[in-house]
C-alpha cells in the first residue's frame, strides 16, 4: 500500500505488501487520481483501493488501465478497470418490432437482399449483407418512421378542417374518402408510435433495473 499521512508508519501495511509478493500480485498504476481514498481532515490520503491481477491476467488482457473517477462527497474515489483494444466482433442490429407492421418492409428486406452481390465463404457473405442491410433499413427507417408526432399532429390537423367543412356544408365523396384514408394513417402511425414508446420502456427499465414497484410508492 502507499499514501501520504502525517506519522504514517511503513509496519501498519508492510504485511499486506508481502502477501502481495507471495501471491504474485501486480498493482496497476492508477490514473485519473494519484489516490483514492481522502481523509476529511486534507492531510490524509492512501491508494486504499485497487485492483490486485495475477500475471496469467496481465498475459491475457494486456491493455488492462485502472481509473479513478471524481470522488465528490464521497471519502472514496470509484476505481474502473478498463480493458482497451479489445474486438467483440461485429455490433448487433437493433430492430423495432414495428417495422413488420408497416406495408411494404417485408418485400424492401427482401429485395435489398437479393440485389447485394457478395463472393467468398457462408458466413462472410451472411456478415456483409447484414451490413449492407443495416445501411439501408436507416434510410428506409428515416423515411417511414422520422418525426411521428409531428406527423401525427399534420394529419390531426387535416381531419379537424375536414369535420368543421361537414359541419358548416355538404362534403364530396371526395372529402370522404379522404377523411377515410387520413383516420387510417392517424391510426396506423399511432399504432407505431405506440410500439416504439413500449420497445424503449422495455429497454430503459433493462438498463436501469428494477426499482421494485410493490415497495416504492
Amino acid at each position: 500500500m502507499c499514501g501520504r499521512k502525517e506519522n504514517g508508519r511503513h509496519e501498519d501495511f508492510a504485511s499486506f505488501n508481502n502477501f502481495n509478493k507471495d501471491n504474485m500480485l501486480m498493482d496497476l498504476p492508477l490514473g485519473g487520481q494519484l489516490y483514492a481514498w481522502y481523509q476529511g481532515d486534507g492531510r490524509s490520503m492512501s491508494r486504499l483501493d485497487k485492483f490486485l491481477l495475477s500475471e496469467d491476467w496481465r498475459l491475457t488482457w494486456p491493455n488492462c488501465v485502472q481509473m479513478a473517477q471524481i470522488r465528490g462527497l464521497l471519502d472514496h474515489c470509484a476505481i474502473m478497470l478498463y480493458v482497451d483494444e479489445v474486438n467483440w466482433g461485429p455490433r448487433p442490429m437493433c430492430m423495432l418490432k414495428c417495422w413488420s407492421d408497416i406495408l411494404g418492409y417485408t418485400q424492401f428486406v427482401c429485395e435489398q437482399r437479393k440485389s447485394f452481390q457478395v463472393n467468398g465463404w457462408g458466413g462472410y457473405v451472411v456478415k456483409e449483407k447484414f451490413k449492407l442491410i443495416k445501411s439501408t433499413i436507416k434510410l428506409w427507417h428515416s423515411n417511414h418512421v422520422r418525426n411521428l408526432p409531428g406527423r401525427t399532429s399534420s394529419i390531426n390537423d387535416s381531419i379537424t378542417l375536414l369535420n368543421c367543412k361537414g359541419e358548416n356544408d355538404l362534403v364530396s365523396e371526395g372529402d370522404i374518402e379522404e377523411l377515410r384514408r387520413l383516420t387510417c394513417d392517424m391510426h396506423s402511425l399511432s399504432c407505431v408510435h405506440t410500439s416504439i414508446c413500449y420497445q424503449e420502456s422495455r429497454l430503459q427499465w433493462l438498463k436501469e433495473g428494477d426499482v421494485n414497484p410493490k415497495v416504492v410508492r
